[in-house]
């Protein structure tokens, strides 16, 4: 019999009359592929497993329970008599035929005794799952043994239908997934799960298993719970609090940066300082350039204070301060259980803190590669995407960049990306160093050493004979140094004894101490020593890496004590 295709199709016995509900419920419970519907001895139809389903997944779950039996039944093949004919029925089997004779399948009788004894020894599954159907039914969640999604009544879970369980939980659709827990444990569990929009629930599955204990269909039930909403609420809470904490540290940041001066007397500084009021309005990206100290920083704080963004946050970042393997996560931010240490909740990079204000990238140079891209796409695209994160977040920000490097050179050089350098070089300002603009340092001496000597009770005067030192003075380490110095002198009270092109050194046998001169607290002349052995490594290091090869300690030490002397 070569004419038809032959299917043994497990089956179970449904009395007649029934429900569209009562075979849902059956489908629930069993693994048949057939519904035979009955009533006494007479055939009255037959309804396939997939056609149900398909039923349910076109029109939706609770029209379908509305739907006559008729619409999904087969009828089976009679004879004259209106009886199935005896070459069409055996002992143990039913044969279903469509046109032409041909033979669509065969039933097998024999599993509706095995379903029924299955049925009778565990009668609490199909209680249990009627419980469920009734009073959870809008919130079921149906997968075969495989994970794979068959069944699903929330409205939000429709996109799922046909997908596994596995692929979502990698995805963070939901995680982590109680139906896949379920899969590898073989029995039931329940737990809170979340999903990638940042909701939680509390869900409960549990294991549907065959004879010979493989787990054939998981029910996943979404529960109610005030207890999970009061929690969310409270994450909620603490997630707002350390926003407005960290927007708290910006505003200080902020306040603190709004003090730093732009001193300048000279004609050159004059022309810098009309072309920040031109560009401060314009929304267009700044690359300052200059050698370390030169006061980069107040420049692009500057810019921030004239625009638009004025009242924005301001964050500066030093690119060469921060280590490579958390640069990223410092700007991008990351999701909860991203990498191995985060913290939960995830963190907020700066980009997304600095949304509508400025962020102030500081030694650009030392981005690496594989960043410059994602800083390139931010630039582009005006989105940000975290660390382990699904979705880009839509950001309104403006980049300022600086460095002290030649980074055309480190284009030619292939360490700097060519597209990053023509997307950050729009406007160009170009500090001249200290030394170039020798009106400047009699302007600054006398802003620094008044604000010093209010700061330490002091009243140390500058003479003509200190003035003209400085002015002939080469200062590598530009204003940063100028005002490290005026805040020795304050200090200290000794003479700036240097040479015009010899950094002034700090070492002992160099103080010369009056009779009547009192000696300085040691204390604090150790502290400048220290400043000033850190400005000298700065003008000779590219970044906190170099600088910390060449004192020989930590680059963390060289971070701190930058940070504790504001250099």
């Amino acid at each position: 019999m070569d004419n038809g295709k032959y299917h043994i199709r497990n089956a179970v016995y449904i009395p007649w009359s029934t429900t569209i509900e009562t075979i849902l419920l059956k489908a629930l419970e069993l693994d048949c592929q057939w519904f035979i519907l009955q009533e006494n001895e007479k055939t009255i139809g037959y309804i396939n497993r997939s056609t149900l389903y398909k039923k349910v997944k076109d029109i939706g779950f609770e029209k379908a329970l509305s739907l006559p039996l008729e619409e999904l039944m087969m009828k089976p093949l009679l004879n004259n008599d209106g009886e199935i004919s005896s070459s069409e029925k055996t002992m143990n089997a039913s044969i279903l035929k469509r046109e032409f004779e041909k033979i669509e399948s065969v039933i097998d009788w024999n599993i509706g005794e095995r379903i029924s004894n299955h049925i009778a020894s565990d009668k609490w599954i199909l209680k249990e799952l009627e419980t469920i159907f009734y009073n959870f039914f809008h919130n079921i969640l149906i997968t075969d043994g495989y994970g794979n999604i068959t069944f699903a009544t929330a409205e939000d879970d429709q996109p799922y239908l046909g997908k596994n369980v596995f692929d979502l939980e990698r995805q963070k659709e939901f995680y982590p997934s109680v139906t896949a827990k379920v899969l590898s444990t073989g029995k039931r569990e329940q737990g809170l799960q979340y999903t990638k929009s940042g909701e939680v629930f509390e869900i409960e599955s549990v294991p549907i298993k065959d004879n010979n204990g493989r787990i054939v269909r998981v029910i996943s039930i979404t529960k109610d719970s005030s207890e999970v909403t009061e929690l969310t609420e409270k994450l909620n809470e603490v997630k707002n609090l350390l926003t407005s904490y960290q927007q708290e540290v910006i505003s200080i940041h902020q306040e603190h940066s709004n003090k730093k001066p732009f001193i300048y007397a000279s004609k050159e500084m004059e022309n810098l300082n009309n072309l920040i009021k031109s560009v401060a309005s314009f929304d267009t990206t700044v690359l300052i350039l200059g050698e370390t100290g030169v006061g980069k920083e107040v420049v692009a704080h500057t810019i921030h204070r004239l625009s638009n963004r004025y009242d924005k946050p301001f964050i500066a970042v030093n690119c060469g301060a921060i280590p490579e393997n958390l640069m990223e996560s410092e700007l991008f931010g990351y999701e909860e259980g991203s990498f191995s240490g985060a913290r939960k909740g995830g963190k907020t990079g700066v980009f997304e803190l600095a949304n509508n204000g400025t962020v102030f990238l500081d030694e650009i140079a030392e981005m690496p590669l594989h960043l410059q891209v994602k800083l390139l796409r931010v630039l582009q695209e005006k989105k940000v995407k975290r660390i382990g994160g699904l979705q880009e977040k839509p950001i309104d920000m403006r980049i300022i960049a600086a460095t002290n490097q030649d980074l055309a050179k480190k284009v030619k050089e292939k360490t700097f990306r060519e597209d990053l350098y023509y997307r950050l070089n729009v406007v160009p300002i170009n500090i001249p160093p200290l030394r170039e603009r020798k009106e400047d340092i009699e302007a600054l001496t006398f802003y620094y050493l008044p604000f010093f000597n209010q700061k330490y009770n002091k009243n140390i005067e500058m003479n003509e004979l200190m003035l003209e030192r400085l002015k002939k003075y080469s200062w590598p380490g530009n204003v940063r140094e100028l005002q490290n110095i005026m805040e020795r002198l304050a200090i200290t009270g000794q003479d700036v004894s240097f040479t015009v092109n010899q950094p002034l050194s700090l070492l002992a046998n160099e103080v010369e101490m009056s009779a009547n001169r009192k000696f300085p607290q040691l204390f604090d002349f150790l502290e400048k020593a220290e400043q000033q052995i850190l400005v000298e490594a700065k003008t000779k290091a590219k970044n906190t890496r170099d600088m910390a090869n060449l004192l020989g300690v930590n680059q963390s030490t060289i971070v701190r004590k930058l940070k504790k002397y504001n250099l």
